[in-house]
């Protein structure tokens, strides 16, 4: 049996975004990332959602187009040439209980990515974070990062063992609304 419209509205309004991962996965023709946003969600929306097969596939529907426009909004460019992210899987379980979902978008799109010097760039709109996150980036083995920016933003980061970049973001902190990766894929 389908809840009534009016619980669904109510308790989707009192869902909370409290966390987000990015992992990201360079390799010779494409890039991949997951994101993995974390919610607290007192009324059980989303409990209520995975229990309904139609509301379901009508919740993965209404994500995926909203995390499509969204990526769509951003202009991604691998060496100067710009790709396109696109969502290639969604899917929504719990930690700790009914109460903190999370919901997980698979991304992916192919990249020019050469032998010597490549550059990743991103250009977004600029915003305050509501919530904490970090993402990682993998680069292949034997590569190097060379040179990070977050143009005017206020993320920190660190490059571990020359290949591997952790970045850093906070709760009501502005986001850069840019990026950029220069890296050394030497293999």
């Amino acid at each position: 049996m389908r809840p009534s419209q009016k619980f669904l509205e109510e308790a989707s309004k009192k869902v909370e975004p409290v966390y987000a991962q990015g992992f990201f996965f360079v390799s010779h023709n494409y890039i991949s990332y997951y994101l993995i946003f974390d919610y607290d969600d007192p009324l059980g929306y989303y409990d209520t959602v995975v229990k309904n097969e139609e509301l379901f596939n009508e919740e993965v529907a209404k994500l995926w187009a909203n995390m499509q426009q969204f990526l769509d909004a951003e202009t991604v460019k691998i060496n100067n040439t710009r790709v396109f992210p696109k969502v290639i899987m969604i899917d929504i379980r719990f930690r700790r209980g009914r109460r903190n979902p999370y919901i997980v978008f698979l991304i992916r799109f192919g990249a020019p990515i050469k032998k010597g010097v490549n550059v990743y760039e991103n250009i977004y709109e600029s915003e305050i974070a509501e919530y904490d996150y970090v993402a990682y980036w993998v680069f292949p083995p034997g590569s190097k990062i060379l040179r990070v920016s977050f143009g005017s933003g206020e993320e920190q980061w660190d490059i571990v063992g020359n290949n591997v970049l952790a970045i850093y973001g906070w709760k009501n902190m502005r986001t850069g609304g840019y990026e950029y990766i220069e890296f050394e894929i030497l293999k």
